[in-house]
């Protein structure tokens, strides 16, 4: 007679939690890849602290005062020497996570940044709503700082996957037709953005990435703030991320720039690539900006938090590729007991920034012939402190632009963007210093 064996179980996977909560597997089983969620570091400092009811209550004049102290955004900012007394605020964990690299790589980046004018120093989501009031006829004098506020959350909002010469164009569009068809002598106030056709916006910033979305983000946006947030921008990341469309950098960014409050860093794309490139961060671990950020507020001295955007994104934009360590950091030889001067001052209108500098803007050595072209004097006595640049006066040196196959400045208005040129430039000063950029063809710039 024959005997029925009771058929066995399939295999199961048993977990089994040690003391440190680790998972430990059976090796007969299929092994199966868990990531570990990295633990975010809330880093809580002095200079955190901001007292927003203090804020609200500032005129324009003491607020503009305010916000410029608080974000650093000082003349000759990059020019400064660096102060290596910052890593004195690490705790023993963090000091541990910091590169090796990191100092000499930093410091070199800060003094190239010094002469390199980038577009984010003009037109950057923050800088847009002095440049473009200007414009517009609007003194600094004259914006009320919840407008303000607002104008820089519409402006980042804008700025997802968008150069910023095209930010800056439908930033500027909406403001003039908030001025002269919804007659607003602010330009872009919570009641214009209420008052506006959501169709009619979208057609507004038509040239910006995803400005179907990006509309009715806006939108949506005003009628909560309207709602919730008594007529004005959140003043902390737990809300502000709340909105529609806005993301971690954004949010960071916006809370930093309206609000002075520096809640985390602000990583984009340039930040991003350039930190894997150089190893600040853990390329495998890292898969978004959003876990380049956190994995950078474990080790980086709270005092550079509000710059190293800026640093890392204007080099990004005119220097640096997204492929390839094709600039040499380490060959840059730095004088530190001298600042070479540039043949230019650094401000430019809106006028200027229209078809002719989307085919000036992909190379330095294109996007410093555009600057040389232009009358540069206008906005500098208004605008130097709220601009992240640093203004270098005194007797001015010369700069040669050495120009390579495929990378000459193009004298026409071509609107077309050439990403695949690079190029060489030859600084004539009397400075020890040189730069040496590698040229690698078919390789893309940083946009």
């Amino acid at each position: 007679m024959a005997v029925l064996r009771k058929r066995k179980s399939s295999a199961k996977e048993i977990a089994v939690k040690n003391e440190n909560s680790e998972v430990t597997k059976s090796k007969y089983f299929k092994e199966r890849v868990k990531v570990k969620k990295e633990r975010e570091v809330d880093i809580s400092h002095d200079r955190d602290y901001v007292d927003i009811n203090w804020v609200k209550s500032l005129d324009s004049e003491n607020y503009f005062k305010w916000i410029v102290s608080r974000n650093g955004n000082v003349p000759n900012r990059w020019s400064q020497p660096f102060d290596d007394t910052i890593f004195t605020d690490l705790d023993e964990e963090s000091f541990k996570l910091l590169p090796k690299n990191f100092p000499e790589i930093y410091k070199k980046m800060r003094w190239m940044r010094s002469f390199i004018r980038a577009p984010v120093d003009l037109i950057g989501g923050s800088s847009i709503p002095m440049t473009v009031g200007e414009m517009c006829g609007i003194k600094k004098s004259e914006i009320l700082p919840r407008n303000y506020r607002l104008q820089v959350l519409v402006g980042v909002m804008l700025s997802a996957q968008t150069k910023d010469e095209v930010t800056a164009m439908g930033m500027y569009n909406i403001m003039k037709y908030c001025i002269e068809e919804l007659k607003d002598a602010q330009g872009i106030t919570l009641d214009a953005l209420l008052r506006i056709d959501e169709q009619v916006l979208d057609e507004l910033i038509h040239s910006v990435g995803f400005h179907k979305r990006k509309a009715n983000f806006i939108k949506r946006t005003a009628a909560i703030l309207n709602e919730k947030y008594d007529q004005d921008v959140p003043d902390n990341v737990t809300d502000i991320l709340g909105l529609p469309g806005v993301g971690p950098k954004m949010g960071y960014l916006t809370l930093q720039k309206a609000w002075g409050k520096i809640e985390g860093i602000c990583v984009d794309v340039h930040v991003d690539r350039l930190c894997k490139m150089w190893k600040w961060v853990d390329p495998d671990k890292c898969k978004t900006p959003n876990d380049t950020r956190k994995q950078l507020q474990k080790w980086l001295p709270p005092r550079l938090w509000t710059e190293i955007n800026g640093l890392l994104v204007g080099f990004g934009q005119v220097i640096g590729k997204s492929r390839g360590a094709n600039f040499d950091i380490f060959r840059v030889n730095i004088d530190e007991s001298k600042q070479r001067q540039l043949t230019e001052k650094t401000f430019t209108t809106l006028s200027n920034l229209n078809e002719s500098i989307r085919s000036n803007i992909t190379s330095y050595s294109k996007w410093m012939g555009f600057l040389m072209k232009l009358d540069l004097k206008k906005l500098e006595n208004d605008m130097k402190e709220e601009l992240d640049v640093s203004i270098v006066e005194g007797e001015q040196n010369s700069m040669e632009l050495k120009k390579e196959p495929h990378s000459s400045i193009d004298n026409k208005l071509d609107v077309g963007v050439k990403l695949e040129e690079s190029c060489a430039i030859n600084v004539d000063t009397s400075l020890k210093s040189e730069i040496l950029i590698k040229k690698e063809p078919d390789t893309s710039l940083f946009v």
